[in-house]
């Protein structure tokens, strides 16, 4: 598959990654840029990094998907369908696997996948 085709997979609600800080020597004020195909982007966000991104946090949404189903089918079937993804969402954030943001769009995804209600507490991720 070409990059163009990847690159267009990332949906637009998709979030940005979070500044990235860092340090050059000297004494002049500097900014951190990555050039990519001849457009300057902050480390981390070319859209080869976005599609990276995404495309790790759309295997959690999907393997998440699963396990809310299985739970719900089992051991949590006395909780609503939003206290589950409450409490996956959870989980996720204290992983630090992804950005809060990248957590808060994994579980409008999956909810979206589920047809699920996506009542969750984002604001959680403070």
């Amino acid at each position: 598959m070409d990059t163009n085709n990847l690159i267009s997979q990332v949906p637009h609600d998709f979030p940005l990654p979070l500044p990235t800080l860092g340090s050059i020597g000297g004494s002049q004020a500097k900014l951190l840029l990555v050039e990519y195909e001849g457009s300057f982007y902050q480390p981390g966000s070319t859209p080869l990094d976005r599609y990276a991104r995404w495309d790790v946090c759309e295997d959690l949404a999907q393997q998440l998907k699963v396990k809310c189903l299985e739970s719900k089918a089992g051991k949590r079937a006395h909780m609503t369908e939003t206290e589950i993804l409450q409490q996956y969402y959870d989980r996720l954030l204290n992983t630090g696997w992804t950005s809060p943001p990248e957590a808060k769009w994994i579980f409008l995804r999956v909810a979206a996948l589920l047809a699920w209600p996506a009542g969750i507490e984002f604001n959680k991720e403070t």
